[in-house]
């Protein structure tokens, strides 16, 4: 349907969503061609140094701007830090004024 608002009501589906925008490489989802993160450029890379971190913070941010700017967040904050050899360990936080933030932490693997 055109023109339908569609509500996001419940945490778990803000934390798919969060999950789905991180793992969905940009320009490979049919519905949408921006929507993803352009994480897959750091494995084509192949390698982690001391500056991976950070671009993958960015990456990360990039990706979930949608989430404020479509009023689903009332903020998201990412941060990433080298934890490995091939590791990078990251955490978003997405707040909304009326509950609770949502926070996601894990672990990506240049090799996987």
């Amino acid at each position: 349907m055109i023109g339908t608002t569609v509500k996001i009501e419940h945490w778990a589906d803000v934390q798919e969503l969060t999950r789905m925008s991180i793992g969905t490489d940009k320009g490979s989802w049919w519905a949408d061609p921006a929507f993803g993160s352009e994480i897959w450029k750091l494995r084509q890379a192949g390698k982690i140094d001391n500056r991976t971190a950070g671009t993958f913070q960015r990456m990360l941010q990039d990706c979930l701007t949608w989430l404020t700017d479509d009023g689903i967040a009332g903020g998201v904050v990412c941060t990433a830090e080298r934890s490995g050899k091939h590791e990078i360990a990251y955490s978003v936080t997405v707040s909304r004024p009326d509950t609770e933030p949502l926070i996601i932490k894990d672990v990506w693997n240049a090799l996987r």
